[in-house]
């Protein structure tokens, strides 16, 4: 309970009030309070007004501590004063309507009981989570932190007279703080999904590495279900299960012995095939209406439909930043009898955190890998000449990708199938199927860590181009459970004809990354540091209703994330395009319902693409002034079907063999950015189909994949224009934007390739503790995969 200061600090008012700012001359402590922080010169608050365009999102913390246990208090109490005088958390408070009067009392309070230690006892620790320093932050995570807190304390209940009386806040400031901390908290999330909550659930979790049979043991289990669900984070993998039910191809359980079915098949047992509907967030696949099974995205599970089995795959992305969220909802709301969930041992803590208080049976299946897993002795040393057929290259730029495929190609023959981000799932597919069939010519493949998840690969060697990538503006390490999973992939058991004991190998096309390498696949693997939740459209809609009339969406959203509750060992996803989100929202759809507001926050927009912006605006602009989007008057204007007429007429030429054709990398990017619009309609159609009604897309979206798939294929060893993409020495994006592959570039931007560069690098035998910084030199505007 909060002593009112005057009687744990004693002080003098000074004087010269600055409004209405208390000025403290000299303190003096008491009631054992102990001193935590040297004297710091007086700082009043800004006094001026924030702009009415100026948002609430803070990014002023880009130093991110790591906090011991020992130092959480310390470091709780000395930098209290530092988060309280910051600009951006005080327009934060009024833009949530907190007199300004109010604001300036209620955060030098804060900082007075937080300095005295009156937030520091063992109690106070465990109601404000102060452990919560110690865990693993982000650039934002100390100021939610220090926020979630302050509001806890101005919104407790036992509080309020003591805030009323000793810091003389407005009454109604006091009851509006405790109102908006209820609406925004969410102590008990288990309780939200009250079908669940109806089920006696048995939690078997199946966890091990990469090629361990984990999945397969809960696919035999949904095989043999009355009803069931399998829910997974790709639409590959959802169409994968769905295709594998309906055809047998998964023994289910008690049925025979276990047989290796991981090894993708063309026929199935008919003895064995169930009725299996799919469901994405962009494609929907009805067998019939009465399926007893349905395979889906993560993202797209209903919990309002009783099952007798699911299985919930790849679980450790229940501490994705991004997606994260989807998985918690899944192990909490699933309203299934036994549930399976299946992935890394990483995600154990943080699923036994979440059912403690359920009544959930929780059973732990531990497996180890079929096959075994080799570090070569050597790396490549940047000699594409030794690569085999079999191999995947790994990399973490799309140019990159191409730049491989091409030496690959002239060094050693043959062809490779390619797989990243942005090629859409259909496409990564075919690619993977090119690569999987021993006919087809292609005997390596190239891609991201896209290889990691989702496809079913024949590889017996995984090659690292790099054990780092370019991510949140620097160079970082791949983590431990990336790697893994990754490396992983090599030999998995059942893909191998006659070679199922022979497993698998990885190494690096860098000597200085082999070390490396080998230390991340000897690491345990660490417990996830905490799981993820979102935001709902509901939620928003009642923060809305407590915050003032007009509170823009950019307000209320920040609100849920710095006001509210949530257990300790739980974070908000974070929305990284939330502010051009938001901007548009209050530009255009300003009078939208705020579940349609709410909706843009998981749509599938890529904020990046600037070409796909372009048409998916004019598709919500067009939403919201007409409620109907017709998808011609959309692409009118653009170079979209001049470049799908174009390439489909290349195609025909060269297959009549009337001409000959060489994959640019501006069509391959058009044809992607036309795909990912075309995506865009379809997720908004399955959500409103009345609005998003031209049935047209289907057609243009199959046309758009045949075509990509053939420009991947087109793409020879002679392709200059792949071949001379030049990279900077340094990151010069600006310029970079200006070269011309038909001029030569500037002198200040070099003559060689990056590839040509890290090899002449390899070759000085760098001292290993330098090796990791050798790659900085490659950060460029690349694409982002």
């Amino acid at each position: 309970m909060l002593r009112a200061l005057h009687n744990c600090t004693k002080f003098q008012r000074g004087q010269g009030w600055t409004g209405s700012l208390i000025t403290i001359i000299c303190r003096y402590r008491s009631g054992g309070a102990v001193k935590t922080q040297r004297p710091r010169p007086q700082q009043e608050f800004d006094s001026r007004r924030p702009s009415v365009n100026r948002h609430t999102f803070s990014k002023q913390y880009v130093h991110i501590p790591h906090i011991l246990e020992s130092e959480v208090i310390p470091y709780f109490e000395d930098n209290v004063h530092k988060w309280a005088t910051s600009p951006s958390v005080r327009r934060r408070l009024i833009s949530y309507g907190i007199p300004e009067l109010d604001v300036r009392k209620l955060l030098n309070g804060f900082v007075e009981e937080v300095e005295a230690g009156l937030l520091s006892d063992k109690r106070s620790q465990t109601y404000y989570s102060l452990s919560r320093f110690s865990h693993q932050h982000d650039r934002e995570s100390i100021d939610i932190l220090y926020s979630t807190i302050f509001f806890s304390w101005a919104g407790r209940a036992d509080n309020r007279e003591e805030l009323v009386e000793a810091l003389e806040v407005n009454p109604d400031t006091v009851q509006y703080l405790g109102r908006l901390l209820k609406v925004t908290s969410r102590p008990y999330m288990a309780d939200e999904f009250d079908r669940a909550r109806m089920v006696s659930r048995k939690i078997i979790m199946h966890v091990g590495p990469t090629n361990s049979g984990k999945t397969h043991h809960a696919l035999r289990a949904l095989a043999a279900a009355r009803t069931g669900v399998y829910a997974g984070p790709l639409r590959l993998l959802a169409h994968e299960i769905w295709e594998r039910l309906n055809t047998g191809q998964i023994v289910p359980l008690g049925v025979e012995e276990a047989i290796p079915d991981v090894k993708a098949k063309t026929r199935g047992n008919p003895a064995h095939a169930r009725v299996c509907n799919m469901i994405t967030g962009e494609e929907q696949k009805l067998v019939s209406p009465e399926a007893p099974l349905l395979s889906c995205t993560v993202e797209m599970l209903q919990f309002f439909t009783k099952y007798d089995v699911a299985v919930i795959d790849e679980i450790q992305m229940i501490g994705d930043a991004g997606r994260g969220n989807a998985w918690t909802s899944a192990v909490l709301g699933i309203p299934a009898d036994e549930v399976h969930l299946c992935g890394e041992e990483t995600a154990i803590p943080i699923v036994q955190a979440l059912l403690k208080h359920t009544g959930d049976e929780i059973i732990i299946k531990r497996y180890e890998r079929l096959t075994p897993l080799v570090v070569e002795k050597t790396s490549l040393d940047a000699d594409f000449s030794k690569v085999r057929p079999g191999d995947a290259i790994v990399t973490f730029s799309r140019s990159n990708i191409f730049e491989i495929k091409s030496a690959v190609e002239k060094k050693t023959g043959m062809r490779c199938a390619v797989v990243y981000g942005r090629l859409p799932p259909e496409v990564r597919s075919e690619q993977a199927a090119l690569f999987n069939d021993p006919d087809s010519g292609y005997d390596v493949i190239i891609g991201s860590d896209a290889i990691g998840m989702g496809l079913n690969l024949k590889i017996k060697r995984v090659i690292f181009e790099a054990v780092s990538k370019y991510e949140d503006g620097g160079v970082r390490p791949l983590s431990t459970s990336s790697v893994k999973q990754i490396a992983g992939r090599a030999g998995r058991y059942g893909q191998h004809k006659d070679q199922v004991d022979l497993g698998g190998t990885t190494t690096t096309l860098y000597p200085g990354d082999l070390e490396a390498l080998k230390g991340y696949l000897q690491k345990p693997y660490e417990p996830l540091p905490y799981g993820r939740v979102g935001l709902t459209a509901e939620l928003i809609e009642e923060v809305l209703a407590v915050l003032p009339a007009g509170t823009p969406l950019a307000v209320a959203l920040t609100a849920v994330i710095h006001v509210g509750r949530i257990p300790p060992f739980l974070r908000y996803v974070n929305y990284p395009e939330l502010e051009k989100v938001c901007d548009f929202v209050d530009a255009e759809w300003l009078h939208m319902g705020n579940a349609d507001k709410a909706s843009l926050l998981w749509a599938p927009l890529p904020w990046r693409d600037v070409t796909t912006m372009s048409i998916v605006k004019k598709m919500l602009a067009m939403h919201a002034r007409q409620f109907e989007v017709d998808l011609a008057s959309v692409i009118k204007g653009t170079d979209f079907m001049q470049t799908l007429e174009y390439v489909e007429d290349m195609k025909e030429k060269v297959e009549q063999g009337t001409a000959t054709f060489s994959t640019s990398s501006t069509l391959l990017k058009n044809l992607e950015s036309f795909h990912k619009a075309l995506v865009f309609y379809m997720w908004m159609n399955f959500r409103n189909p009345v609005v998003y009604s031209d049935y047209s897309v289907i057609d243009l979206k199959k046309r758009v994949e045949i075509l990509l798939n053939w420009s991947l294929a087109s793409m020879s060893i002679s392709d200059e224009l792949l071949v001379r993409e030049i990279r900077p020495l340094s990151p010069d994006a600006d310029a970079l934007e200006s070269i011309s592959l038909d001029e030569p570039p500037a002198p200040h931007l070099a003559a060689r390739t990056r590839l040509h560069f890290r090899k002449e690098r390899s070759e000085r035998e760098l001292p290993a503790d330098l090796l990791p910084r050798r790659r900085q030199y490659a950060v460029s505007k690349s694409a982002s995969l």
